[in-house]
Order: structure tokens, then C-alpha cells, then sequence
């Protein structure tokens, strides 16, 4: 582990960039989790193909449109702080890569197949438990074929506060989508 300013520590371990059978070379990106004010009524969608975010009004948890998106991080309850929920939109395949795999896109490809459900990231003792932790990664194959390893490289906050995540994202396009790729 390497230390980091605010005690936060980042793996060194290396990401093997090999790109998956029927797949191009990764490209990379940066993604995030980052909660409002639960006051402003806002819900953030995530989608790992590109690792952009969009915020939208938050409705408990429902999603009206996902519009390519793979993960949602909603305020649940509202209720004082520690409120935001993380959890993968249906008719997604999204999981959870251990901070101990192997860093490879056929290792993710493969923990994206294990779901991700509804995971409450203030709770430090679920997230640790389930293995959302510095240095795991969210890995999805997304809607246009894409393996997308989303790594946790930083989390900010925990039981008093809403929890901000944020790391390296590596997409794997297609091979047949790789020209319509950015």
C-alpha cells in the first residue's frame, strides 16, 4: 500500500491492460461517487462505459430512465447523514473485484457476473464484509460489450458522513464497437 496525504492509501498493485478475447485495448478514465445534501433531492447514475456521471431527482431509488448507466448512488432514507446507497441498476451486469484478485480484464469480465446489490457505503463494516474497499474495483460488461473496471482508488467519509468514492476507470471496448468508442 501506498500512503497518501488525509491517511488515505492506494494499492500498488499493477493492472494487467491484456485486453480480453473479442475486445480492444483499454482505454482510461476517471469515475466517482460524490453524495449531495440529501435536501437537494438528487440521486447520481454512473455509467462505466465512459465513467461519466449524471445527476437527476432523486425518487427513491428509481430510475426512470438509465440511459447507459450502470450504477446508481441515492440518498435512502434522508434522515441525518450516512444516507446514500450504492447499488447496480437492473438488467446490468455489474460486481464487485476484491481488492485481492488479480487485476485483469478477464477477472473482472468474470466478477461482473456475480451482481451487486444495494449496499449502504457509510456502514464501513458492510462495505469492508462485501469487499468495497481501497483497492477492489466495480467491474460491469456494459451495454455495448464492454468490460469497464472501475477501481477504488479513494473513499472519503464513513459512519458520520456520506461516503465519496473516486479512482481510475479502464474500459475494454468490443472489438466490434471500437470504432464507435470515444
Amino acid at each position: 500500500m501506498t500512503p497518501r496525504p488525509g491517511g488515505i492509501t492506494t494499492p500498488s498493485a499493477a493492472i494487467d491492460l491484456t485486453p480480453p478475447d473479442g475486445h480492444g485495448p483499454a482505454r482510461k478514465a476517471a469515475w466517482g461517487l460524490a453524495p449531495a445534501p440529501c435536501t437537494q433531492h438528487e440521486q447520481q447514475l454512473v455509467d462505466l462505459d465512459t465513467g461519466e456521471s449524471r445527476v437527476e431527482r432523486e425518487d427513491n431509488g428509481a430510475v426512470a430512465n438509465p440511459g447507459g448507466a450502470e450504477l446508481l448512488y441515492w440518498p435512502d432514507t434522508c434522515t441525518g447523514i450516512g444516507d446514500y446507497v450504492l447499488r447496480a441498476l437492473p438488467n446490468t451486469r455489474v460486481g464487485l473485484l476484491r481488492a485481492d484478485a488479480p487485476r485483469t480484464a478477464e477477472s473482472c469480465k468474470a466478477a461482473a457476473g456475480t451482481g451487486f446489490a444495494a449496499l449502504p457505503l457509510s456502514e464501513g463494516r458492510d462495505t469492508k464484509e462485501r469487499g468495497f474497499t481501497v483497492g477492489a474495483a466495480v467491474c460491469a460488461v456494459t451495454a455495448d460489450g464492454a468490460v469497464a473496471m472501475a477501481l477504488i482508488d479513494h473513499m472519503s467519509g464513513g459512519a458520520t458522513t456520506d461516503v465519496s468514492v473516486s479512482g481510475n476507470l479502464y474500459v475494454w471496448p468490443q472489438a466490434s464497437n471500437q470504432g464507435l468508442v470515444p
